[in-house]
């Protein structure tokens, strides 16, 4: 009788672990439902699908738990571990990609720059900005798709064909987020080893920010349609990433918690919803293009969201065909993810995708090598 109390705790503390794995699943099976529910409908999904590693994790730690237990009970888990297996090798690919193919091949390279001015580092812009145009040149990449390329300087024209000297390209194709600023530069970017026959750009209807640009060029004897993608920020400033900061540290209070965590899912929420309208914008123009698509880009959102499934429909992500080890690319003060993204029709194959994690920006720069079938 005297032990009674004791196995009473055990089975209490049994039905709340229980109870927690139940809830947990339901999220993860949720959160899976993001890549479907346009989040200009509803942003719970979204919200739930980016906090996917944090679920699946979570729910691989119980079904261990059930396993040690020698309980039926890790079938949940196990089960909802199992429908969630493409967005997991869309996280992290295991086996090493192919090797790349002597000749045929062009190399494709998309790059976050952070405005040029490695914010987080305090080094001098210029020594920044040296140290990216190196890193690209030294690349060799058949076209590189640069985001957020910034210059106080107004001398559009030179400022881009030093770019083009600095990184070895013989062809620059460029357009501001907002054309009718012509006192500073803050642009798309497509830099080519081969001219382009046809460039355009993408905006929401009525607006006048583009955040998208393209350019058709052959490649390989075939005419290929190039798209550099930047799709809404969460436009976190240094306070948001203090604050998640600290609170990894536990070091916030109930009000700070409060504040903070209001402050940054009201940006989630506008950013959801304007990556939805511009996801559309991306379809329409994808359904319309008569050639094959390289699509480049940084979707501010990761490979379960509902932008990522959009555009990518129809089409082979890179990494997930010639990645390895983990994908995530954002490298600020945010938890791993994977939002910049390389997506190509099936008229190639890939090889070494590669993420090279480099101190120069909070975006990891990813490339790699295509062939025609």
């Amino acid at each position: 009788m005297s032990n009674m109390p004791g196995k009473k705790r055990i089975g209490l503390i049994s039905r709340i672990i229980w109870l927690l794995n139940v809830i947990l699943a339901v999220a993860l099976l949720a959160a899976y439902l993001s890549s479907y529910v346009d989040p200009g409908t509803s942003t719970i999904f979204a919200f739930l699908g980016l906090g996917y590693l944090f679920l699946m994790v979570t729910n691989l730690l119980f079904m261990l738990y059930w396993l040690i237990r020698g309980r039926k009970k890790l079938l949940l888990s196990l089960l909802v571990l199992l429908i969630g297996y493409q967005p997991f090798v869309h996280h992290l690919q295991i086996l090493p990609g192919r090797e790349v193919p002597s000749e045929g091949t062009t190399k494709l390279l998309s790059f976050n720059v952070q405005n040029m001015a490695h914010s987080n580092l305090g080094v001098e812009e210029t020594e920044i900005r040296s140290d990216i145009y190196n890193f690209i040149g030294s690349q060799q990449a058949d076209i590189s798709c640069i985001q957020e390329f910034a210059d106080r300087s107004n001398d559009f024209k030179g400022v881009f064909k030093e770019m083009r000297t600095l990184t070895h390209y013989d062809y620059c194709y460029y357009n501001n987020y907002r054309p009718q600023n012509k006192n500073r530069i803050y642009a798309l970017v497509i830099l080519s080893q081969f001219p382009a026959i046809n460039t355009n750009t993408l905006a929401l209807p009525g607006e006048q920010h583009q955040f998208g640009l393209y350019a058709d060029m052959v490649l390989q004897g075939d005419t290929v349609r190039v798209y550099n993608l930047h799709l809404a920020s969460i436009r976190l400033r240094h306070e948001d990433y203090q604050f998640v900061e600290d609170i990894s540290k536990g070091q916030t209070e109930k009000g700070e918690f409060r504040r903070g965590s209001s402050n940054i899912l009201r940006k989630l929420h506008s950013a959801y919803k304007i990556r939805s309208r511009q996801t559309a914008v991306v379809e329409r123009s994808l359904s319309d293009c008569p050639y094959p698509v390289i699509i480049c880009g940084d979707f501010n959102d990761t490979p379960l969201s509902y932008c990522y499934h959009r555009i990518s429909d129809g089409l082979n992500d890179a990494f997930v065909k010639a990645g390895h080890g983990l994908g995530n690319t954002f490298s600020g003060k945010l938890p791993p993810i994977r939002i910049d993204f390389i997506l190509y029709s099936g008229d190639f194959n890939a090889y070494e995708f590669k993420v090279h994690r480099i101190d120069l920006s909070d975006h990891y720069p990813v490339s790699v090598f295509l062939s025609n079938n």
